[in-house]
């Protein structure tokens, strides 16, 4: 809505363009996710998709996209299509008339993603890119080309009581043609195996010559309790949100679970690691760091083939734990057992950056980014890529990611400090005072006494040069 006064607009749109403005890089117009949809095929120009961003004073993520001059920027700015199958998986539906089942449609969704990505000869996009596009009707031709990928998975699920329903159809990203369309349906107690069958389903309908034997593999349940299961699912979105509300909720949700089933491994696992990004936030409890490390290591004991709670459990024992060869191994046999995984290539990035392995963790975060080209969380990998180059010394280019994260991801912590200790060593004095009274503005708990404390660093040296530059910024002790 735009208002007019003596000449002057005012109204959300207005604020969003100023916010977009400053998000743009010099050179470059950036666009709201409404303004492309008005734009698209009016103009001679291409869009990349840039995701969700969060912008400062706007309440909501806005969907955003750079615009593209020239007659080849429209192909040179999207994703090229990889050479296995690639497909992308939609938010599902949700068809059961209340919205309150929501998380439902969503973390089912999850799970068929997950089954998807540990099939090796597969290409998947992550959860976090496929959810962008939640809520809106879209050319599934553009999705494809938005993602890099060949086909895109759509369809519906109806919970009715103790029954469900799911509906599914494969979509030929390139041609617009159907090549699979199907439904299951079955109690909530069979929802595994509901799961199961969409996923053989698809890999069927795309590869028939991958074995079933391969399919099966992928095969996951987590827990005997579907209550419990119930409480999990509800944890995802709150998790999703990066708030210290959301956070408070998936610890007392996990909690919920594991006392129906104490043997929930993923549970556990989530409650780990939310009590261990809760610390780099600011926003823990007490012994959340010692919790935090007894629950990555009961999860190691207990789960050998998920991939997603091998995958917490690795970044919980290297930042909370600091056993980074025990960390290392572990987030390894994450990524061979979900070779898809955005979040798992995230994670390894961080381990690896912690580990003082610098260049393996640029590489990894990259990757993270490809399988997840518009995630609304790219700023924790951008972050990451800033971190690592300030462990190369090379300041300028650890500024440059630093400040893309901020701007995707304006309320995570470690962006903020890639960027003063980047300012620092550059000997921009003011800008780096700056940057950390906007740190302390969003982190106002935040000090060199708690950042010492949990010294996630294997590199000594690079430690203490990383709080020196806090401290010269004015960060307090």
């Amino acid at each position: 809505m735009v208002c007019e006064e003596d000449g002057d607009l005012y109204g959300d749109a207005v604020n969003i363009a100023a916010r977009l403005e400053s998000a743009a890089d010099p050179g470059t117009v950036v666009v709201s996710g409404t303004a492309f949809d008005h734009l698209q095929g009016k103009l001679d120009c291409g869009f990349t998709p840039l995701g969700n961003l969060r912008l400062k004073n706007i309440e909501r993520p806005v969907r955003a996209y750079r615009v593209e001059t020239g007659a080849s920027a429209s192909v040179a700015a999207l994703p090229p299509l990889p050479e296995k199958p690639s497909i992308a998986v939609l938010p599902f539906t949700n068809m059961s008339g209340d919205p309150d089942q929501e998380y439902f449609a969503d973390g089912l969704v999850e799970d068929i993603i997950t089954g998807l990505s540990r099939v090796n000869s597969f290409f998947v996009i992550a959860r976090n890119s496929s959810f962008t596009y939640k809520g809106r009707a879209v050319d599934l031709r553009q999705v494809g080309r938005e993602l890099g990928v060949r086909y895109v998975l759509e369809g519906s699920i109806r919970r009715a009581g103790s029954r469900v329903r799911i509906s599914g159809q494969l979509v030929d990203a390139i041609s617009g043609h159907h090549v699979w369309a199907d439904r299951f349906e079955g109690d909530v107690s069979d929802i595994f195996d509901l799961q199961d069958k969409v996923t053989e389903s698809v890999v069927g309908a795309v590869e028939p010559t991958i074995r079933l034997a391969e399919i099966r593999q992928a095969r996951m349940k987590p827990t005997d309790y579907i209550s419990a299961y119930d409480l999990f699912l509800r944890a995802l979105p709150r998790f999703y949100s990066m708030t210290r509300e959301g956070f408070a909720d998936v610890r007392r949700l996990t909690n919920e679970a594991l006392s129906i089933d104490p043997g929930f491994t993923l549970a556990k696992a989530l409650g780990a690691y939310i009590r261990s990004l809760s610390v780099s936030q600011c926003w823990h409890e007490p012994d959340d760091i010692r919790v935090a490390a007894r629950m990555a290591r009961e999860v190691l004991a207990e789960a050998r083939d998920d991939p997603t709670s091998l995958r917490f459990a690795a970044q919980v024992i290297a930042y909370s734990a600091k056993n980074y060869e025990m960390a290392l191994r572990t987030i390894e046999r994450s990524l061979l057992l979900n070779p898809n995984s955005a979040q798992g290539y995230t994670g390894s990035g961080w381990v690896n950056a912690h580990s003082s392995r610098p260049l393996v963790a640029i590489e990894h975060f990259h990757r993270a980014m490809r399988l997840s080209p518009v995630d609304p969380e790219k700023g924790i990998a951008l972050s990451g890529i800033g971190m690592s180059y300030l462990m190369l010394e090379r300041y300028e280019e650890a500024l440059a990611w630093g400040e893309r994260a901020l701007h995707e991801m304006p309320n995570y912590g470690s962006s903020h400090r890639v960027v003063i200790m980047a300012l620092v060593k550059l000997n921009r004095l003011h800008e780096a005072q700056a940057a950390a009274r906007r740190l302390m503005k969003a982190f106002p708990t935040y000090t060199l006494t708690l950042q010492r404390q949990i010294n996630p660093w294997l590199d000594e040296v690079f430690a203490e040069r990383y709080v020196e530059a806090l401290g010269i910024s004015g960060v307090p002790e």
